[in-house]
């Protein structure tokens, strides 16, 4: 009798340990500038700015994160100069580089800027979990590396 009381408050025990550790999923509904300010704030990941319907965070990069109008999706975003002076053609191929061989983001180019913008989405329809978000700020920056290690011409400024 006395095992099976043990034994019953040890499964207690377990199963309340998992239950304080999980994660909460945040509806698209609870998604504002706010609510990234907040979970950027939680994880040290420094803040810049605060508008309507982005937010602008440093964590080694500067990210843009623009909340979709329906809130289906955060999409993270920064864009860079291109070198002065640099081949239309040599920067064509590196877009073409980037978005053949690095998975998640989508890059672009614009000629008139000279400046090459990179896109990754982050899908919140459905739910998802700050951890989740945070994850995705990570893989995001780790795209920009493996990217910056394709740019072997150093268009990208």
């Amino acid at each position: 009798m006395r095992t099976i009381k043990l034994t019953l408050v040890f499964i207690a025990f377990l199963l309340t340990s998992f239950v304080s550790h999980a994660q909460k999923l945040v509806t698209a509904n609870e998604l504002t500038p706010q609510f990234l300010k907040e979970t950027f704030d939680n994880a040290y990941i420094e803040v810049l700015e605060v508008k309507d319907t982005y937010v602008k965070v440093k964590d080694t990069y500067t990210i843009f994160l623009d909340i979709d109008d329906k809130k289906r999706f955060v999409t993270l975003s920064g864009t860079y100069n291109i070198k002065a002076g640099a081949n239309k053609s040599d920067i064509m191929n590196l877009v073409n580089k980037i978005n053949s061989e690095v998975a998640l983001i989508k890059v672009y180019y614009s000629e008139t800027s000279n400046t090459i913008t990179y896109y990754y989405y982050f899908w919140t329809e459905g739910g998802f979990t700050q951890k989740s978000l945070i994850g995705s700020l990570k893989l995001y920056k780790e795209a920009l590396n493996l990217s910056l290690d394709k740019d072997t011409g150093r268009l990208i400024q």
